[in-house]
């Protein structure tokens, strides 16, 4: 299976998103994860060729120069185009992968299920810069502490009061949560509707009743912001709820979980990216050690490590790009895109532990410590590994296991 389809614009941004990740993003990825902080000024430089905080609504042609396929029936390029650039960021750091794309999380259901009035909304909230002088951001606002990954059991609660809805609740682990410009937050409408109604809202920076919460500290992604929101009794006007007006995207959480569907090939090619950068790294030093007078890469067992990985990273870049091109030919690829994430997670985990191991005392040293502490999360976030199998095999068997 060619990943680039014979599609040389597959290819150019592959090797654009390369480029950037060595010359711009590894220089600087020590210093973020060890100070946990955002890389404004690169996020700012990443808008000069498409990387902006409103590309997911805005399409490809920033990054491209193509125009987006406006006949949905057709094939599109758009899933394989974020997996292949997501692998080369994250490949160059994972946090910092995260950073540049975290407002993506936010502005897909937007692009999905938004009017055009809430879509300029959500552009005209990250226009210019914020009171610190940085790009503004966006988050969305789904986990909750008390939730985990059960997206349906949802606590955080939106009670229509006339032409306004007010939202009370806490909001857990989001990405840009602290700094956000923008946020879309999902909450319980109807208790007695169950998961029918669970519904997302445009919220915006200073509306009263919206309230950021504690930034986290964490074992890895550090360069990517992770916080605590809260909503007491915020108000936001009813034409800030998503779908509505449509029929084909009612805004409630079966649309979630079509989101999710397309954005976990992406989390797998990060999950692909970290990997590759692992293993290359412990490549490079198997080819030009010694161990015990005779090359390295004659020794069978360290080659037999290496075999190893390279076998996983292959198939977990198969089954992203199976699942992105499934997404692009508008085929159901739920079963694909849950695969996809497992197995990229797992074989992060698994490559960076090995090569902790193989390199044993140099490994702290090296910038594999890094992505051996941004490996885990990946196995965590955009559903659990269990949440994934779970997916797969009720797919499989048609129903869930118990």
């Amino acid at each position: 299976m060619d990943i680039f389809d014979g599609n040389p614009m597959l290819q150019g941004v592959r090797q654009m998103l390369g480029a950037f990740a060595k010359q711009s993003i590894r220089p600087i990825a020590p210093k973020h994860d060890r100070e946990e902080s955002m890389p404004w000024d690169l996020m700012k430089q990443a808008q000069g060729f498409g990387l902006t905080q409103t590309a997911v609504i805005d399409g490809r042609k920033a990054l491209t120069g193509q125009e987006e396929e406006t006949d949905v029936k057709k094939p599109s390029s758009n899933a394989r185009i974020s997996c292949i650039g997501s692998e080369e960021l994250a490949w160059g750091c994972a946090g910092i992968c995260l950073a540049l794309g975290g407002s993506g999380l936010a502005a897909s259901p937007v692009a999905r299920m938004g009017t055009e009035e809430q879509k300029a909304v959500f552009r005209a909230a990250l226009k210019g810069p914020d009171d610190k002088g940085h790009i503004k951001v966006a988050a969305m606002a789904l986990s909750e502490p008390s939730t985990g990954s059960d997206i349906s059991g949802l606590s955080t609660a939106a009670r229509q009061d006339g032409d306004h809805w007010v939202i009370n609740g806490h909001k857990q682990w989001i990405t840009n949560g602290a700094s956000a410009s923008i946020y879309v937050v999902w909450a319980q409408t109807d208790p007695a509707a169950g998961r029918a109604g669970v519904r997302g809202f445009l919220v915006t920076r200073g509306t009263p009743g919206l309230v950021p919460g504690r930034k986290e500290t964490k074992l890895g992604i550090r360069a990517s912001e992770t916080a605590q929101v809260h909503f007491e009794d915020c108000r936001v006007h009813k034409d800030m709820m998503l779908g509505i007006g449509s029929s084909e995207h009612a805004g409630g959480l079966a649309d979630t979980k079509k989101m999710l569907d397309s954005t976990r090939p992406v989390v797998g090619a990060q999950g692909v990216g970290i990997a590759r950068a692992a293993f290359e790294y412990l490549l490079d030093r198997v080819r030009s050690a010694e161990l015990r007078g005779t090359p390295t890469a004659s020794h069978q067992h360290l080659a037999f490590e290496l075999a190893e990985m390279e076998m996983e990273i292959q198939a977990s870049r198969m089954l992203v790009h199976r699942a992105a091109w499934m997404a692009d030919h508008h085929q159901d690829n739920v079963r694909f895109a849950s695969m996809a994430k497992a197995h990229a997670a797992r074989t992060a985990q698994l490559v960076t532990t090995r090569a902790m191991t193989l390199l044993g005392d140099e490994a702290l040293e090296s910038p594999v410590d890094k992505w051996y502490r941004d490996a885990k999360i990946y196995d965590i976030f955009e559903g659990t590994g269990q949440i994934q199998r779970r997916i797969i095999a009720k797919n499989l068997l048609g129903v869930n296991p118990t």
